[in-house]
């Protein structure tokens, strides 16, 4: 199932709310998150010719930023919540951006690759859909992208250990239709508690 296309009636910004809750654990998330995706980062920064300009869209502390340098890669990023903006630019340039706006911040065809790992998971259904529109529009032709959202659990909110968080869950074949309707081949899927789609730039 995916989300409903609005936010609870009466809500403060989902997003806005879920990603301000990062800002009182900073340091904890980025100690626990930091050995994990080293696989899909290493795939990712061989599907291109190094270097490459890639722009890490929901980057939080910047991790996969100093991966894709080590790659031989040029990386960029951006973040909605400015604890981890600052901590980022250690690694990388990056800028405080909402996903829903990444589209007016970068000239189109910017990029050589886009990396959204569980970035989009707090965006309603037709946010992510105009989100992977820009994306396409921020990309050469060609281009590449990795983008993995939630698929196990409910839409709604969800109360975890270190705050209380929106998530939009979706169908894997369902996601995987949408990011080839926003303009780009799918390339492939993998299926867990998060779907991962891999594509690239149609045109």
């Amino acid at each position: 199932m995916t989300s409903s296309t609005t936010s609870p009636a009466g809500q403060q910004d989902p997003v806005a709310a879920s990603v301000a809750v990062y800002s009182d654990h900073a340091d904890a998330y980025a100690a626990v998150h930091a050995p994990k995706m080293a696989d899909r980062v290493e795939r990712f920064a061989g599907s291109l010719p190094a270097p490459s300009l890639i722009l890490d869209a929901g980057c939080g502390p910047g991790r996969d930023l100093a991966r894709f340098r080590e790659y031989g890669h040029v990386a960029r990023g951006v973040d909605l919540n400015p604890v981890f903006v600052a901590m980022a630019g250690a690694h990388a340039p990056t800028s405080q951006c909402d996903l829903r706006e990444v589209g007016s911040r970068f000239p189109a065809g910017t990029f050589d690759g886009i990396w959204s790992a569980a970035s989009l998971v707090h965006l309603a259904t037709d946010d992510v859909v105009d989100v992977l529109r820009q994306f396409a529009a921020l990309l050469r032709p060609g281009g590449r992208l990795y983008v993995a959202l939630k698929a196990t659990g409910k839409t709604g909110w969800l109360d975890e250990p270190d705050g209380r968080r929106w998530y939009t869950v979706w169908d894997p074949d369902e996601f995987a239709a949408t990011v080839a309707g926003a303009g780009f081949t799918v390339d492939g899927v993998d299926r867990g508690p998060y779907v991962e789609v891999w594509a690239s730039r149609t045109g």
